[in-house]
Parts: structure tokens; C-alpha cells; sequence
């Protein structure tokens, strides 16, 4: 599944219903200079939720593009990169390590990735 989508509450209803049926979620999002990229994928048990990075009862500020603007060749390139993913995915080509968040900057023309490790108490995919 590939959001894209552009709100919290339609990535978490995604996010549940990919934790659920256990199909791999494609997540990329973009807000002025900065996106984000993240494949999560539940058919591995040790593989966090959208939910362990943004908790559905955690304070996030929902920041709209059309007050905060986006760089639009940025949606171009999460977009590609989520394409990626997904062919990845579908033609079982390997994947992006379990857990890694990809952040781009394009002011500064770069990307690094931080390591998103499962919630146990996670209430989409944790251990009840």
C-alpha cells in the first residue's frame, strides 16, 4: 500500500488496516524543504508500525502544505522513492532495512536515515 495521503488520521487508518491484513505500507511525506520516506512492513515480527514512530494518541501538530508550503519537485522525489519501494517489494528485490526512516533535505541537498525500533506497547502492533 502506498500513502500518500496528506493528513494524520487517513496514514493511521492505512496503518491499521495494513497491521491488520499484514501487507507491507509505503509511507512518504513532504512539507516545505523536508520529506520523510519509510517502508513498514508487519509480515516481520520485529518490524515497527507507523503507529511506534507517531503514536495515534501523541500531541502531532498537523501542519497543513497549503499554510506551510511544499518544494513540489520534493513531492516528485518521495514519490519516486516510494515507486521504488513498492517494486522493491512486488518483485521481491530486497528491501530497505526493517526500521529505517529515510529524512531528506533539500535545502541542503541530503538524506540520512534514523533507526525506528517496534513499540511493545504499541496499541496497532505491540504485544497486548
Amino acid at each position: 500500500v502506498l500513502d500518500c495521503s496528506d493528513n494524520f488520521a487517513t496514514r493511521h487508518a492505512l496503518n491499521r488496516a495494513c497491521a491488520r491484513h499484514r501487507k507491507p505500507l509505503v509511507s512518504g511525506a513532504a512539507i516545505r524543504f523536508d520529506g520523510q520516506l519509510m517502508v513498514f512492513d508487519l509480515r516481520f515480527a520485529d518490524a515497527p508500525c507507523y503507529a511506534c514512530l507517531f503514536p495515534e494518541e501523541g500531541e502531532v501538530e498537523e501542519v497543513q502544505c497549503s499554510t506551510m508550503g511544499v518544494l513540489a519537485p520534493l513531492t516528485g522525489a518521495v514519490g519516486a522513492m516510494q515507486a521504488i519501494e513498492a517494486v522493491k517489494l512486488l518483485a521481491d528485490a530486497g528491501a530497505t532495512p526493517l526500521g529505517q526512516l529515510t529524512l531528506i533535505d533539500a535545502k541542503a541537498s541530503g538524506m540520512r536515515s534514523v533507526r525506528v525500533s517496534k513499540d511493545p506497547g504499541c496499541r496497532v502492533c505491540g504485544e497486548r
